[in-house]
């Protein structure tokens, strides 16, 4: 009995563990494995120590399950936010004519590098889709606009941001409320609803706005009609524009 005990602890310890580390996505399998822990937890308190251990097992089965089904669709997530950044790359760099008459040749290479991606992404081949969308943003990153001999030009080469990619800190981590009080961005956090609402198309659940995870891509909408281009650089000092 006492052994039986004890392995049913260190088995319950493992649960707990993993119920732990498993809350990326809050799937049916992670609903299901609580549900059969707590059944297993029931069990052991009523003396029945057979059930207890067989509620365990299958508590341990739909954790493997929701682990399974959280990287699938963090995958999912990353291929989805890869393209919809090579299409607002392809979009940003064909809105001026000058641009997109000089860049021609690039423009529609990366359309068919993002025409793959969209492939992949419905085969459901998550790697390989978002790599493509990537190569269509890597043909595209270094272009810059190419103003006409009339359009005013900036003392600074220097422009703010129009997005923002996600990263995991150790300590103050990424939320929309963080990004919006960074300079490049708005430097103001309460105008974090803003990346919010510009964003909702992206997110995993779009009605709740803490759902952010590292590699998203952020837009950043422009807040009083001030010119935004390319990625943020954290290497860069945005605090002079403003």
């Amino acid at each position: 009995m006492n052994k039986k005990l004890l392995c049913l602890a260190i088995a319950l310890l493992v649960l707990l563990s993993a119920t732990w580390s498993q809350n990326l996505l809050d799937n049916e399998y992670q609903k299901a494995g609580r549900e059969y822990e707590q059944q297993a937890k029931t069990a052991m308190n009523d003396g029945r120590y057979d059930e207890a251990a067989k509620f365990a097992d299958l508590a341990a089965i739909e954790y493997r399950k929701s682990r399974e089904y959280a990287d699938m669709m963090l995958l999912k997530f990353r291929a989805a936010n890869a393209i919809n950044l090579a299409q607002r790359t392809i979009t940003d760099v064909s809105s001026v004519k000058a641009t997109a008459d000089r860049y021609a040749a690039e423009i529609a290479q990366a359309k068919a590098l993002l025409a793959e991606a969209r492939a992949l992404y419905d085969a459901e081949n998550w790697i390989e889709s978002r790599a493509k969308a990537e190569d269509s943003i890597a043909l595209l990153k270094d272009i810059r606009r190419v103003d006409t001999p009339t359009a005013s030009v900036s003392s600074s080469a220097l422009v703010l941001p129009r997005y923002y990619t996600v990263v995991a800190r150790p300590v103050n981590t990424d939320c929309y409320w963080n990004i919006a009080g960074m300079d490049g961005v708005y430097s103001d956090p309460f105008q974090w609803e803003n990346l919010w609402h510009a964003n909702k198309d992206a997110m995993k659940d779009p009605e709740n706005p803490h759902l952010i995870f590292p590699g998203m891509v952020i837009e950043i909408p422009s807040l009083k009609g001030e010119r935004r281009e390319g990625t943020y650089d954290p290497d860069k000092d945005y605090s002079t524009l403003k």
